[in-house]
């Protein structure tokens, strides 16, 4: 039984010309040429590019910060207000692959992650609200982190420009 599948898959490789030979690759009976790119590949090739446009983004939506309270020592009364913000510094491209499809109709899309280093900084302590949102966070805190996005892409492996979407494993 096995054998009549095999020959009739090379029959129809023999007859269909370039279109049996890429069923014979995507199914893994054929090599593919050395040249081939892979749409995922394509994807990992942009996700430095895609990196760049969205530390930029999310660092300036990052900007105003978070005003918080510090209570002092002994949790007394006298407590104090500063800002804190989360700089993205950094980022990784990790992984590329092919989306599942919904229907028939849909065509093949591609699903990028991209994982990002920030660091945490603060503002000097104030009295209030008020002067701590005036305050720049320009002092390192050295709590560290990192957060991964996902983002989508087309069948032709080109990102729409929609800001990722925070994955957590």
């Amino acid at each position: 039984m096995q054998r009549w599948i095999l020959v009739g898959l090379c029959v129809f490789a023999a007859g269909c010309g370039s279109t049996g030979d890429k069923v014979l690759q995507d199914f893994g009976i054929k090599d593919r040429p050395e040249d081939y790119v892979s749409g995922a590949d394509k994807v990992m090739a942009k996700l430095p590019d895609v990196a760049k446009v969205e530390i930029d983004r999310m660092n300036a939506a990052q900007r105003r910060g978070q005003i918080l309270y510090d209570k002092g020592e002994n949790n007394s009364l006298n407590g104090a207000y500063y800002k804190r913000t989360k700089v993205y510094e950094s980022s990784h491209p990790l992984d590329a692959n092919a989306s599942t499809r919904t229907s028939q109709n849909n065509p093949v899309t591609f699903i990028g992650y991209i994982e990002y280093s920030f660091q945490y900084y603060e503002s000097s302590r104030r009295s209030n609200r008020v002067e701590a949102e005036s305050e720049t966070a320009d002092i390192p805190t050295g709590d560290r982190g990192s957060e991964t996005y996902r983002y989508r892409f087309d069948s032709a492996s080109t990102w729409n420009g929609v800001k990722g979407e925070r994955y957590s494993e």
